[in-house]
């Protein structure tokens, strides 16, 4: 399947001829989940489903443990994987203890292997109407419902992705989404994510 791209503004930055200049972004990203991954594994060797499913369960679990003794995981040919961690912007030294270092986010960085292989990949301009303009309130509303539609959530960032829009855009979208009772937050902060509101309902009469 070919990755599509759409053209948008870069708010605030003109060329030499006074318009703004134009970026691409990947648009239509679907999301592929550890069962599909699984299953395209399975079909490249002699492991079953279930295996590759345990294995990647496995490799998640030593991953975290690695992550929260403090080291750089890294995956030959895939890329490494460190922790950044935050603290109060305090002036003493002596100020910070301990118990103010926390978790901050988990750095992903691309391995040479890996870069090399994206470099060939193919793209194609989406055949929707171009974007430079910007959607609207709706267009972009009914885009995230749809996309939930097909998926059991998204994030702000692929809110951005899916309607071209800014991260506070995005943000609006699904405050709005969320007042309206349509759907709910699932996870707090950077690792949020967003589901339609019957589905949080079913979680909970089945006891998940």
């Amino acid at each position: 399947m070919t990755a599509q791209y759409s053209l948008f503004k870069n708010p605030g930055e003109e060329g030499k001829k006074g318009k703004p200049t134009l970026h691409a972004r990947l648009v239509n990203q679907r999301i592929i989940r550890t069962e599909e991954l699984a299953e395209y594994i399975s079909d490249s060797c002699s492991f079953s489903t279930a295996d590759v499913k345990g294995m990647l369960e496995a490799l998640k679990n030593r991953l975290a443990t690695g992550l929260k003794h403090g080291a750089i995981i890294e995956l030959e040919g895939l890329g490494t994987f460190t922790v950044s961690m935050k603290c109060p912007a305090l002036m003493e030294e002596k100020d910070i203890k301990p118990k103010h270092v926390q978790f901050n986010k988990v750095v992903f960085r691309c391995a040479k292997e890996l870069r090399r292989e994206l470099k060939h990949m193919e793209v194609e301009r989406s055949g929707e109407k171009s974007r430079l303009k910007g959607l609207s309130a709706d267009k972009r509303k009914a885009n995230i419902l749809n996309y939930l539609q097909a998926n059991e959530t998204i994030s702000s960032s692929s809110c951005r992705g899916l309607n071209g829009c800014s991260k506070y855009m995005a943000l609006k979208d699904l405050g709005e989404l969320r007042e309206e009772g349509i759907i709910v937050r699932l996870g707090y902060r950077s690792n949020a994510q967003y589901g339609l509101a019957k589905q949080k309902e079913s979680e909970a009469a089945n006891g998940e």
